[in-house]
């Protein structure tokens, strides 16, 4: 039994404003949350904006998250988490930081959430200095352990995390991709080769989506405390192209590359891809190596991500990047936009228009104005997308 203790600054207000509703979630929390400037998430961010405003100095950080996570086989109950977390806060901040702090149990693991200002009600700003851990954290947590009867904090072995010289991280991405290479000639299907990578590799594996990447793997290394994913590794090692490689390796037929290699390899999946404007369609054929990018994209995210294994959090994630994928693809699609050039050309004409358009009055122009930066908005996240060669 243990716990364990993460720390992450907050730098930006839009983290600020998602953090504090994300960790008083009723459906995660049950009501088992506490903080000393509010009794809502409102009161609570009013209070961290209205101690800022009010210190000269305060940096470029805004705030402060603490996690702490409790083993699987803990047995402290919520309300008992809920004092431990409000007698850690009170003893290592005082009176002197505002914060709010709660008890997730939505999990298979107890654990609990701490954020506090980055600034003092008095003045000055929060500083972690080095040795605190070792002098004030450490001693302060195991002594609370003690008080609830849970396991002491658990330090992390060093010699599990990859050597930060560039050398012994290549190397290292190196043994990754020998291993997912024998992996490919034993699998016989995508499933089989994340089983196989696990049984007989001995790999910790977790399946995700990221809108930049589309699915990806994360794998552990037996021995290793972090995982290498998959698209940092470099090409034929992300989840479609594994899953392409056992094709070709078992005979699947596939249709010949696009003879632009600058984008991705487009397979056959289907006769035509119907787009969701009305009455108007594009036969798949008819696409253009970079409409069939974005497609191909959202397709494999589709069909090879099932959630095995995943926690809700990631099942939440991932959900969202498919969902921003799929939007990309459509924009691409409806648009007919057909190359980076076309995007940009079609950016900056959207742009003028709306210059144009910014001393209208009328009801009408303003909501199309509005639209057009939409519009404006949703190109520019996708412009230059990061396209293999």
């Amino acid at each position: 039994m243990s716990l364990i203790i993460k720390m992450d600054s907050i730098k930006e207000d839009k983290h600020l404003q998602a953090a504090i509703p994300y960790i008083m979630n009723e459906a995660k929390t049950k009501g088992l949350t506490y903080s000393n400037c509010g009794t809502n998430e409102n009161e609570i961010l009013e209070a961290f904006n209205f101690t800022r405003e009010n210190v000269k100095s305060h940096g470029k950080r805004l705030g402060y998250h603490y996690k702490f996570s409790f083993s699987k086989d803990e047995k402290i109950d919520e309300k008992a988490a809920l004092e431990f977390i409000k007698e850690w806060a009170d003893e290592y901040l005082g009176d002197k930081y505002d914060y709010v702090c709660s008890v997730h149990s939505d999990r298979d693991h107890l654990h609990m959430h701490l954020v506090f200002n980055s600034v003092c009600r008095n003045g000055g700003k929060y500083r972690y200095e080095k040795g605190d851990w070792e002098r004030i954290i450490k001693p302060l947590t195991n002594r609370l352990a003690e008080k609830y009867h849970t396991g002491p904090l658990k330090e992390k072995d060093k010699k599990l995390d990859y050597e930060k010289s560039k050398e012994k991280q290549i190397q290292w991405k190196q043994i990754v991709k020998r291993d997912i290479d024998k992996c490919i000639e034993q699998s016989e299907s995508y499933d089989d080769f994340k089983r196989k990578m696990v049984e007989i590799f001995d790999y910790k594996l977790r399946e995700g989506v990221s809108r930049e990447n589309g699915v990806y793997l994360a794998l552990t290394p037996p021995g290793k405390a972090k995982a290498v994913r998959t698209y940092g590794l470099g090409e034929g090692y992300q989840a479609s192209e594994i899953a392409a490689r056992i094709g070709k390796r078992l005979g699947k037929v596939v249709d010949s590359p696009d003879e632009d290699n600058n984008y991705k390899q487009i397979y056959k999946i289907r006769e035509v891809w119907f787009i969701s404007k009305p009455t108007s369609f594009i036969p798949y054929q008819q696409l253009s190596v970079y409409q069939k990018y974005f497609v191909r994209k959202m397709l494999d995210a589709r069909r090879l991500y099932k959630g095995t294994g995943s926690t809700l959090q990631m099942r939440e994630q991932a959900s969202k990047a498919m969902k921003g994928i799929t939007e990309d693809a459509s924009f691409i699609c409806r648009l007919n936009i057909r190359s980076d050039k076309e995007l940009a050309r079609t950016i900056a004409e959207l742009s003028e228009e709306n210059n144009k358009s910014k001393d209208a009055n009328e009801s009408k122009e303003q909501q199309q104005k509005k639209q057009k930066r939409r519009i404006i908005r949703k190109l520019r996240a996708i412009e230059n997308p990061t396209l293999k060669k």
